[in-house]
């Protein structure tokens, strides 16, 4: 078997099927880790021939996506999300290179598909991903949220064409839903680091972020899109230390009580 493509869901019923369908007829597998979903998810993902589905309770999507990993057969495995969609381009890619692969790892371009309109400008792009590579050459980190695939020092990743299209937010308010939600996990990170609150850490960065998405990658010529992607993405710094300092209160709370 050379090929698995591993996906980890939870309540994706609403966006899996066109993922699943663009990996028909070139994967070898499909294998999906879920965590606990009470919509259809499973009754749609296992309608698809090649699927292998599995249950277990989420830890994390750096933990998660290893447990994952593990269950596939391949020689090579292509982490996808369920709101990723294979462009017709990159598979053809990909296709050339299964059973004649020539290198370890493979970056893709991930293009993000935000409010019904590609994101081709400002600090979401572009951004390469190595989402395909040998089974024994990576993991994922620990981390909570923001995971990170770790690669042997040796392995060098070759770029392929086509986009691996990422179907983000249809609306902005799911992305202010989902910003906060990435910060209280990013706050609760420091507060188990034991770092501080410092005000002027997001300050610092959320300007930055704004200044560097906004003009010095131009996304500016995204209209609208542009400046929501760069004020939610500033925003999610203020919103991580106020989590930070409210967690800080709350550990107070307790030990006042106790």
């Amino acid at each position: 078997m050379e090929l698995s493509a591993v996906l980890i869901t939870y309540n994706e019923a609403h966006r899996i099927r066109p993922t699943l369908e663009a990996l028909q007829g070139w994967v070898d597998e499909i294998v999906i880790v879920d965590s606990g979903s009470t919509d259809s998810t499973r009754e749609i993902a296992c309608a698809f021939p090649g699927v292998r589905w599995y249950e277990r309770t989420f830890m994390g999507y750096g933990p998660q996506k290893n447990y994952a990993n593990r269950l596939a057969s391949g020689r090579y495995i292509l982490s996808i999300d369920a709101d990723e969609v294979v462009s017709p381009e990159l598979r053809e890619a990909i296709v050339a290179e299964k059973g004649r692969w020539s290198a370890q790892a493979y970056s893709l371009l991930r293009v993000a598909i935000y409010c019904g309109a590609p994101v081709r400008a400002g600090d979401w792009y572009p951004d390469w991903k190595v989402r395909l590579f040998a089974r024994e050459i990576a993991h994922w980190d620990e981390a909570p949220v923001h995971e990170r695939l770790i690669l042997s020092d040796s392995v060098r990743p070759k770029r392929l064409s086509g986009e691996l299209w990422h179907y983000s937010y249809h609306t902005v308010a799911e992305h202010v839903v989902r910003n906060s939600y990435y910060a209280r996990l990013g706050a609760e990170v420091l507060y188990a680091q034991g770092r501080r609150v410092c005000w002027m850490r997001p300050f610092l960065k959320g300007t930055a972020r704004f200044i560097k998405s906004l003009f010095l990658k131009g996304g500016w010529r995204l209209g609208w899109r542009g400046w929501a992607i760069a004020f939610i993405g500033a925003e999610a710094y203020f919103l991580r230390e106020i989590y930070l300092a409210e967690r800080y209160a709350q550990g107070e709370e307790i030990k006042s009580l106790s």
